[in-house]
């Protein structure tokens, strides 16, 4: 079992994280648009300030979970690499 990490596997990773910084600033564009909103529309500009924290959080998600996938498949391929043989007794 290999142990190197396909290349299709680290170009999605690198897409998820471009995405997540992407949607970081998003948020932070949207804290400012909030507090530079005049009060009748400060409502409406804290909803998609929220709005851009749950997108950064799904992306952040999105992220990780790739992250952990490909740490676990690593490990796994480095256990069996290393594991000796219990059968040959």
């Amino acid at each position: 079992m290999s142990t190197e990490i396909r290349p299709d596997l680290v170009d999605r990773m690198i897409e998820l994280y471009c995405d997540w910084r992407t949607a970081c600033w998003d948020v932070r564009g949207a804290y400012d648009r909030f507090l530079e909103a005049p009060a009748p529309d400060r409502a409406v500009a804290f909803a998609a300030y929220t709005a851009a924290l749950d997108r950064e959080e799904s992306s952040c998600d999105a992220y990780a979970a790739h992250i952990r996938a490909i740490q676990s498949r690593f490990s796994d391929a480095a256990v069996h690499a290393h594991r000796p043989h219990a059968n040959l007794r």
